[in-house]
C-alpha cells in the first residue's frame, strides 16, 4: 500500500516545486508536515512517525495525519484547483468514485477519470465577478445620488417644519384675535335676531289665538242647534264623536264630562264653553261639514224636534200631526232645521240669540300661520339695522373659519413632516427614495404591490378586492446588517389565523423593483426586492485576485 505520496510538484509552477508536502495538504499548511521530524497531530494530542502520514490508517483523533486518504472521517482534503477557487473537502470523499475537485485530485487512485475543468470554471467565475462588480459600481453610483437627495430632502423638511412651527404660533394668535372679534359682534346680532323673532312669534301666536277663538265660537253655535245661546246635554249627545266608550251612543256621563259640568247643571254658555270645553275637544272636534267631507258624519239624531214654545217634542207626538197639511208645509219652509242652515249666519231672534260665526275660509287660514302646502308662514325680513349686524357677524365668522382652517392645515403639515422625519431611511438617507413610491409584481394568480415605508398588498389577477398583507413596521435585518430586510406587519387577518405580514429581503440592483414573492408560512409572506440603495462601494480592482496556488 502506498505509505507516503508527495504531490507531483513538477506539474506546478517552479516557484512552488521547492515546497514539498503530502497529498491533500494546502501550501499554507506545508510547514506542519516536515518529513525529517515526527508529525505532531494538529490538535496537539500526540506525535506519530512521519511515515504514518497518509498510510491509510487514522492515527490522530483529528484526522490530520490522513489528509490524502479516506481513512479518517473527520479529515480534510485540500483541492488545489489551479485556475479556480481552492476548497477543502471531507477526506471521506477521497477516491469515492465522485469527482469533487475540479482538478480531479481527490480521485488520485484512477478509479474514475476526472476532467480538469478548473480553467473553465475560473473563467466563468471571473466573468460573474466582473458583472457583479459592474452591478455594484453602477448601483453604488445611483446610491450616492439617493444619499445626496435623501439628505437634502431631510434638511428641506426640517427647515419647512421650523417655518411651519413659527407660522403655527402666528396663526394661533390670529385665531384667538378673530375669535374674540367674532364673539364680540355675535352678541348684538343674537340680541337683535331674538328680538325680531320674538316679535314675529307673538304675532303668530296672536293670529293663532284669534283663529282658535273663531273656531271655538263656530263650534259652539254649530252645537247650539236650538239657537238658545247655550249647549245642553241633548245637543252634545247628538255628536257621535263624544262617544268615549264607542258603544254607539253618547251617555249623560260622557256629555257632562265633555261639558265640564256636574249633576246639577245641564248646559253651558259661550264663556264656559270657550274656557272649559273647547281646550279639551279642539284636537278632535269636526264640524258637520268636515264630517260630510270625510264620510264621517255619524251624528246621533236628536231625540226630538225643538220649538220655541214647547222645547223638544218627541218624534212620536210629531207623527200624530197631519204631515201633509198645506199650511204646515209653508210653515216648515219658514222654520228651517238648524242643520240645514248651520254654516250661514242666522238673523237675530226675538230671544236675542246672536248670529252664527262663520268659520274662516282657506285663504284666511293661510294668513294665520300656514300656507296651502302646510308650511309655516315665512317670517318677515329683518330690519336694516339687524341686517347690518348680521353682515358684520358673518364677516367675523368667515375670518374665524379661515384662520381656524389655516391653523389646522399647518398642524396637519407639521404632523406629516414629523412622521417623515421619524422614519429611519438608512445611515445616509439612501432608502428615502422608496418613500411614496409603489412597486408591483405579478405571478400566475396575484399582483403584489409594495409601497415603501407604507404597506404591502395583494389582489387577484382575475379581479377582486385588494388585501392588505402588512403595514410598515420596522427594519428586520441581522444584527450585523440591519438594513438587509424590512418588516410590514398587522395586515388583514387570515381566516382562523394570524394577521398577515411581509418580510422584504433587500439586495443590490440597478433599479427599484420586486423580483419575487413567496409564502414560506401561512399568512407570512416574503418579497425579494432589488434597489441601488443596497449596493456597496466595490473594492479596488486587481489584475487577478483569484488565489489558485500557482
Amino acid at each position: 500500500m502506498l505509505v507516503f505520496v508527495f504531490t507531483a510538484l513538477s506539474l506546478l509552477s517552479p516557484c512552488l516545486a521547492t515546497i514539498p508536502r503530502p497529498r491533500g495538504v494546502a501550501i499554507s499548511m506545508a510547514s506542519f508536515y516536515k518529513p525529517d521530524v515526527p508529525f505532531q497531530c494538529l490538535d496537539g494530542s500526540k506525535q506519530v512517525p512521519f511515515e504514518y502520514v497518509n498510510d491509510d490508517y487514522c492515527d490522530c483523533p483529528d484526522g490530520s495525519d490522513e489528509p490524502g486518504t479516506s481513512a479518517c472521517t473527520n479529515g480534510k482534503f485540500h483541492c488545489t484547483n489551479a485556475g479556480y477557487r481552492p476548497i477543502n473537502i471531507l477526506s471521506s470523499r477521497v477516491n469515492d468514485g465522485i469527482c469533487d475537485c475540479c482538478d480531479g485530485s481527490d480521485e488520485w487512485e484512477g478509479n474514475i477519470e476526472c476532467v480538469n475543468n478548473c480553467k473553465e470554471l475560473g473563467r466563468k467565475m471571473r466573468e460573474d465577478r466582473e458583472k457583479q462588480m459592474q452591478l455594484q459600481d453602477s448601483g453604488y453610483k445611483v446610491k450616492l445620488q439617493y444619499m445626496e437627495e435623501g439628505k437634502k430632502r431631510r434638511a428641506e423638511k426640517r427647515a419647512e417644519m421650523e417655518t411651519l412651527e413659527q407660522s403655527k404660533v402666528e396663526l394661533e394668535a390670529l385665531k384667538n384675535e378673530v375669535e374674540a372679534r367674532k364673539i364680540e359682534v355675535e352678541g348684538p346680532e343674537k340680541e337683535a335676531k331674538e328680538k325680531h323673532e320674538q316679535a314675529w312669534k307673538e304675532v303668530q301666536e296672536a293670529k293663532k289665538a284669534e283663529l282658535d277663538k273663531i273656531k271655538a265660537e263656530t263650534a259652539f253655535y254649530e252645537m247650539d242647534e236650538n239657537k238658545d245661546n247655550r249647549v245642553d246635554l241633548v245637543e252634545i249627545k247628538a255628536h257621535a264623536q263624544f262617544d268615549v266608550d264607542n258603544n254607539g251612543e253618547v251617555c249623560d256621563s260622557e256629555a257632562r264630562e265633555h261639558l265640564e259640568i256636574g249633576e246639577e247643571a245641564d248646559h253651558v254658555d259661550l264663556e264656559h264653553f270657550m274656557e272649559k270645553v273647547w281646550p279639551n275637544i279642539r284636537d278632535f272636534y269636526k264640524s258637520p261639514a268636515e264630517q260630510e267631507d270625510k264620510g264621517d258624519n255619524q251624528e246621533i239624531e236628536p231625540k226630538g224636534k225643538y220649538t220655541e214654545d214647547d222645547g223638544y217634542i218627541d218624534h212620536e207626538e210629531d207623527d200624530d200631526e197631519d204631515e201633509f197639511d198645506d199650511d204646515d208645509d209653508i210653515d216648515d219652509d219658514d222654520d228651517e232645521k238648524p242643520e240645514d242652515n248651520m254654516l250661514e249666519p242666522p238673523k237675530a231672534t226675538s230671544s236675542g240669540v246672536p248670529d252664527l260665526v262663520v268659520p274662516p275660509t282657506g285663504e284666511e287660514e293661510n294668513r294665520v300661520g300656514e300656507n296651502k302646502t302646510g308650511e309655516e308662514e315665512a317670517m318677515p325680513e329683518y330690519d336694516d339695522e339687524t341686517k347690518q349686524l348680521i353682515a358684520v357677524a358673518d364677516a367675523a365668522r368667515k375670518q374665524f373659519t379661515d384662520a381656524d382652517n389655516a391653523l389646522r392645515d399647518a398642524e396637519n403639515a407639521i404632523r406629516d413632516l414629523q412622521n417623515y422625519l421619524n422614519l429611519d431611511y438608512g445611515p445616509n438617507e439612501e432608502f428615502s427614495a422608496l418613500k411614496g413610491n409603489c412597486y408591483e409584481y405579478t405571478d400566475r394568480e396575484y399582483t403584489y404591490k409594495l409601497c415603501g415605508f407604507e404597506k404591502a398588498t395583494q389582489r387577484p389577477k382575475a379581479g377582486g378586492s385588494e388585501t392588505t398583507l402588512g403595514n410598515w413596521g420596522k427594519w428586520e435585518g441581522t444584527p450585523e446588517d440591519k438594513y438587509a430586510a424590512q418588516k410590514y406587519e398587522n395586515g388583514q387577518s387570515c381566516w382562523n389565523g394570524p394577521n398577515r405580514s411581509v418580510k422584504v429581503n433587500m439586495k443590490c440592483g440597478l433599479e427599484n423593483k420586486v423580483t419575487g414573492t413567496s409564502e414560506p408560512s401561512r399568512c407570512e409572506y416574503a418579497f425579494d426586492f432589488e434597489t441601488p440603495a443596497r449596493c456597496t462601494e466595490p473594492p479596488a480592482r486587481a489584475s487577478d485576485d483569484t488565489h489558485d496556488e500557482l
